[in-house]
């Protein structure tokens, strides 16, 4: 079974988009490009629909840590691989502590103000805790040194999807293929959904307590 490295990923490219493995005219670089853009897509798609297998932490203790800046009255998410500012994609959770988390998060609005890439105390005040977040962070871009992120790997199938079906729309240059590519990432994309929703329903046994027990009273 493939790992779905990058290698394996430029290879399922090459086979579906019917490029030669070697001696093209589309560089194994441009290649990686589109499979790095694909992996965005993918991601976004994904964090808007089961984002828990996409948090950028393995444990609470290496949940990330939110950075502190303009006299800890402003916190942001770090900065990316380029050095601009990173910018969590879909829902974020802020902690004031990691014995918060999941169920006690901060208060939108109440003890910080959402700014996009950043948030602020409100009221013109000041923190001078570790504040901690819990979300998807944006991937560093794929490419032959950077490995892929998706999670699971399996699912990784949805990267060659998209990036052969943006390929093949380029300059319409193969229409049958996009959609055929759009279809497979349509049906993949549905299956791995619901199979990420099954696999994190109900996982571990813990009491209905905080904020769990206050949506539960709402459903």
């Amino acid at each position: 079974m493939a790992t779905m490295a990058s290698s394996d990923l430029l290879a399922l490219f090459n086979d579906y988009a019917g490029r030669p493995a070697s001696g093209d005219a589309v560089s194994d670089a441009n290649k990686y490009k589109r499979l790095a853009r694909a992996q965005d897509v993918v991601i976004e798609d994904l964090a808007a629909r089961v984002p828990n297998p996409q948090y950028s932490h393995a444990a609470y203790g290496s949940t990330p840590t939110m950075t502190a800046v303009t006299g800890n009255q402003v916190f942001t998410f770090g900065t990316d691989a380029n050095s601009d500012p990173s910018f969590p994609i879909g829902k974020v959770a802020i902690y004031d502590s990691l014995s918060a988390i999941p169920d006690a998060p901060l208060v939108e609005g109440v003890d910080y103000l959402w700014e996009g890439n950043q948030i602020r105390i409100p009221n013109n005040g000041t923190y001078g805790g570790t504040l901690y977040w819990r979300g998807v962070a944006p991937a560093e871009a794929l490419s032959s040194s950077v490995q892929p992120t998706l999670t699971p790997p399996p699912a990784r199938i949805l990267i060659v999807y998209e990036a052969v079906r943006a390929y093949a729309a380029e300059g319409n240059k193969n229409p049958e293929l996009s959609a055929q590519m759009a279809q497979e990432y349509g049906a993949a994309l549905a299956r791995w959904c619901l199979t990420l929703k099954t696999a994190n329903v109900n996982r571990g046994a813990r009491s209905i307590t905080g904020l769990r027990l206050a949506e539960a009273s709402n459903l």
